[in-house]
Parts: structure tokens; C-alpha cells; sequence
């Protein structure tokens, strides 16, 4: 479940893991050149640190010590998923996935500030197992993050729910999702949470958190916005406002 900074690689001032790329990705001097790439490349492009079997990474001893309660968490989350996901949750999720295991988190496990979505959707992070990865919000998002001067591979992404719900639509948060959720929490110990979404910013306050408060990716998609621009800009900008001077 983890993954060491010192088995990336760097393709100008790109991490990659070279474990997830079957050939080297297009020439990159800097992070923002990935902004300039048509959505179809830059798809194969954005999965450029993180898969299923290496989440969380870690770079000292403190951020190595979280990794590993973070590993273990998630694999308590595998002997009861569905007291974690709920029944039609998990039945869904693993329909749809296409990798071994479920999705959990992904990300810098010593990061200053973490996101946290609703659950994972049917064409991104529960297909993949990578959160807010390959769908359009996904890629919006992450395409907002570098605008703003953040590697997003460099932050801690999660979800309030863990499994993906059917179409997409979670009628309910489990129990037991909010109790995983206090226990991740728990262990990260951020400076600063961002809530991506309504469903995530009143879970996050009935389990006694102060979060900041974001319009999900998807509300922008669903309203035509596909580039980092404008409005979505002037709201996640609060993100680099948290980090304070961001660091690659």
C-alpha cells in the first residue's frame, strides 16, 4: 500500500512511478505542460503516481508511520466491507471495478490538507480505484489543482463513502462509513479539510470537523466547464490558501 518518493522517477519536474506507465509519458519539463494536453491524452497521462496496490506515499518516518495505519485501516476495511460500504454499495462497486480490492483513499499521507468527496463515481475512482481520477470531474479537478501551482498527487484525496453506489446516486451514508471515516481523519490529522461536495461537508460536521466548503467538480461539468477558469479557480484557489507557498 505504499509508495516510497525515492522509486519515482522525473520527467522534468513530473513525478512518475514508472510501475503504472507502459511507455514514457510525452515530454514534460514542468507539471503545467500537462495542461495543454486534448482530454483523451491527458487520461492516459493523469494516473502518473498512484494505483490500487501502491495509495498512499510516504516520504520521512511520520508520513511512512501514518502510511502504515492508513494500510491497515483499509484492510479493515476489506474483512467487513459492508458494514464500511452498505450492502448495495458493495454489490455495485464490484460490479464496476476493475481492479483487485475496493476503493479506499489515495495520496500524501503527510499532506497538510486533504479533500474529501462524496464516493467514488462509476467511470473514475470505482473503476480505477484512484480517487477523482480519469472521469470528467476527475480530470477538472486536477486540472484546477496545477492551474493553481498543486500537484494533486502531493495532496490526500478520500470519500465519505468508500464503494461506489449504484448510477452513481447514494441514498444513504452506512454506519459504519462514518466511522472509517473518523478513524482516517484520526490518523491524518490535517491542518486543513476541504468538503467536495454537500453530502461531504455535513458528514464531515456531524463527525465534529470544521471543513471548508467546495462546489463538487461535477456540478461545474455538469454545467459545460471543462477548463480550470473563472469561477472554479477563484473557489479552490482556499486550496493553495491553506497550503501557504507549495513546494514540488
Amino acid at each position: 500500500m505504499l509508495l516510497r518518493l525515492e522509486t519515482l522517477e522525473r520527467a522534468g519536474k513530473v513525478y512518475i512511478n514508472p510501475k503504472n506507465l507502459r511507455v514514457r509519458p510525452l515530454k514534460l519539463e514542468d507539471w503545467r505542460d500537462l495542461l495543454s494536453l486534448d482530454e483523451k491524452t491527458y487520461g492516459t497521462y493523469a494516473r502518473t503516481v498512484y494505483n490500487p496496490e501502491e495509495r498512499f506515499l510516504v516520504t520521512d518516518e511520520k508520513s511512512e508511520a501514518k502510511g502504515i495505519e492508513l494500510s491497515n485501516l483499509y484492510r479493515a476495511l476489506l474483512d467487513n466491507p459492508e458494514y464500511f460500504c452498505g450492502r448495495e454499495n458493495l454489490e455495485y462497486q464490484l460490479k464496476v471495478g476493475e481492479f483487485k480490492g475496493l476503493p479506499f483513499a489515495n495520496g500524501f499521507a503527510g499532506s497538510k490538507a486533504i479533500l474529501v468527496g462524496e464516493a467514488p463515481g462509476r467511470r473514475g475512482c470505482g473503476k480505477t480505484g484512484i480517487c477523482f481520477y480519469r472521469d470528467a470531474s476527475g480530470m477538472l479537478l486536477r486540472k484546477v489543482l496545477f492551474s493553481l501551482g498543486i500537484n494533486p498527487d502531493f495532496l490526500y484525496i478520500t470519500n465519505v463513502v468508500k464503494c461506489n453506489p449504484p448510477e452513481n446516486r447514494l441514498k444513504k451514508i452506512p454506519p459504519g462509513a462514518y466511522e472509517l471515516l473518523a478513524r482516517e481523519l484520526e490518523i491524518l490529522k490535517p491542518k486543513a479539510i476541504f468538503a467536495v461536495g454537500r453530502t461531504a461537508e455535513k458528514t464531515l460536521k456531524e463527525l465534529g470537523y470544521e471543513a471548508v466548503y467546495l462546489k463538487h467538480p461535477a456540478w461545474y461539468v455538469r454545467r459545460g466547464v471543462r477548463r480550470a477558469s473563472g469561477e472554479i479557480l477563484s473557489e479552490y484557489v482556499k486550496i493553495r490558501e491553506a497550503l501557504g507557498e507549495w513546494r514540488l
